[in-house]
């Protein structure tokens, strides 16, 4: 009886991919507690230039480990063995399409914030404060945190890195794009512990806020994860993160100045979620789709 043929990779366990996904969710938050320079403190304004650099030389470092550990998997773990086959595989492809796939990710993020959108270009500030804000982005050290070094460094992590394990593991895509978000919210929970700090005498404040914030980054994850598999490509999710990132929360409190205002707001509130479900699928199909729902 000829003996069984080989298997060409290893197979990666659904226990192992949860345990690196922990992994990659502790070094990201963790490395931040190693320094007193990054670490939470009363005396530290999260918000401090030399914080800010700080921080994210910490989190570029952890990165830069989860990405080439992942890599690794890759190989080991999959069919993939070329250096361009394994890149593509954790999203990093970067031929003429992607920016294609870039603008529909884009436009449909801003089907999404269509509300917001005008408000912020005609019923409210206008077209000049908002290319202040755009200003913001790139020549301070929040803007640069917030809107490029944040989005970054967390869609190479959560998803680049975390996402294919679970993909390893035999998950399907809606499992997918189920799980491994929630190691993204589990990560933004610490900022609870900065708050407490702080403000020691106001927890119920504190566990409301983190629930919040768990609640609406775990959202957000699943919206960017889903970009991320239908596209095949990092750069589009990185690009949804920092576009939500700059819109920040819609808010739903009256325009000021005539009721009109308010009333096209809220409908417009409307029109946009409900563009954003007619065009999720039809924006968000490219040939380099990781898998197929």
């Amino acid at each position: 009886m000829p003996p069984a043929p080989e298997k060409e990779h290893l197979e990666l366990t659904p226990f192992l991919a949860n345990l690196l996904s922990v992994i990659y969710t502790y070094n990201y938050v963790g490395i931040l507690y190693l320094s007193h320079l990054t670490r939470p403190q009363p005396s530290l304004a999260r918000d401090a230039p030399f914080v800010i650099r700080a921080r994210i030389r910490a989190v570029t470092v952890v990165t830069i480990v989860a990405l080439i550990n992942s890599a690794l998997v890759a190989y080991f773990y999959s069919p993939h063995k070329t250096y361009s086959d394994i890149a593509a595989f954790l999203g990093f492809y970067v031929k003429l399409p992607l920016t294609l796939d870039i603008l529909r990710s884009l436009l449909l993020a801003a089907a999404l914030f269509l509300g917001p959108l005008v408000r912020r270009l005609w019923l409210e500030h206008g077209w000049r404060e908002l290319q202040g804000d755009v200003g913001k982005m790139f020549t301070t050290w929040i803007g640069w945190r917030n809107h490029v070094a944040g989005p970054f460094t967390e869609e190479i992590v959560f998803r680049a890195c975390v996402v294919p394990l679970h993909l390893l593991a035999g998950r399907s895509p809606g499992t997918v794009v189920f799980i491994s978000p929630l190691f993204f919210g589990i990560a933004h929970i610490h900022h609870a512990y900065e708050f407490y700090i702080n403000n020691p005498n106001r927890v119920v404040v504190m566990i409301i806020r983190s629930l919040f914030q768990f609640t609406y980054t775990t959202l957000f994850g699943w919206f960017a994860t889903f970009v991320f598999l239908r596209t095949g490509s990092v750069w589009t999710s990185i690009s949804v993160h920092s576009f939500c990132n700059f819109m920040g929360l819609p808010d739903i409190g009256p325009v000021d100045g005539p009721r009109w205002k308010s009333a096209v707001y809220y409908v417009l509130l409307v029109v946009g979620a409900f563009g954003f479900y007619m065009l999720l699928w039809p924006l968000t199909e490219s040939q380099h789709a990781l898998v197929r729902f």
